[in-house]
């Protein structure tokens, strides 16, 4: 991947997480939840907005964003039937593009 498509692929990341914050303001989630989905939300917006053109400094910020889905995944998880449908499934929708990239990034990356 080349540092346009790295770009691109952390604005549709952080469309995700846009999407998955937005899910948990309009349910009653546990705070674990909450912050975890937070923490992606900001964490995404940031890569988004640093305008880094680094191709190193944006595979950084991807891994770092997956290693916040996971936590934002595994809240989710932990919440169980606490957790509205749309919730879950906004949640899962951003681990599994934020996973996606991580794999297709480490594919590209020289051994």
């Amino acid at each position: 991947m080349n540092t346009q498509e790295l770009k691109q692929a952390i604005d549709r990341a952080e469309e995700s997480a846009d999407e998955a914050k937005r899910a948990v303001q309009a349910g009653s989630v546990p705070d674990e939840l909450r912050q975890a989905v937070d923490a992606l939300h900001q964490q995404a917006r940031q890569a988004k907005q640093s305008g880094a053109s680094d191709e190193n400094t944006l595979r950084q910020a991807v891994l770092q964003l997956e290693q916040s889905a996971d936590r934002a995944k595994q809240a989710c998880k932990n919440a169980g039937s606490q957790v509205d449908p749309q919730v879950q499934q906004a949640v899962q929708r951003a681990h599994d593009a934020l996973s996606s990239l991580k794999k297709q990034i480490q594919a590209d990356s020289p051994a």
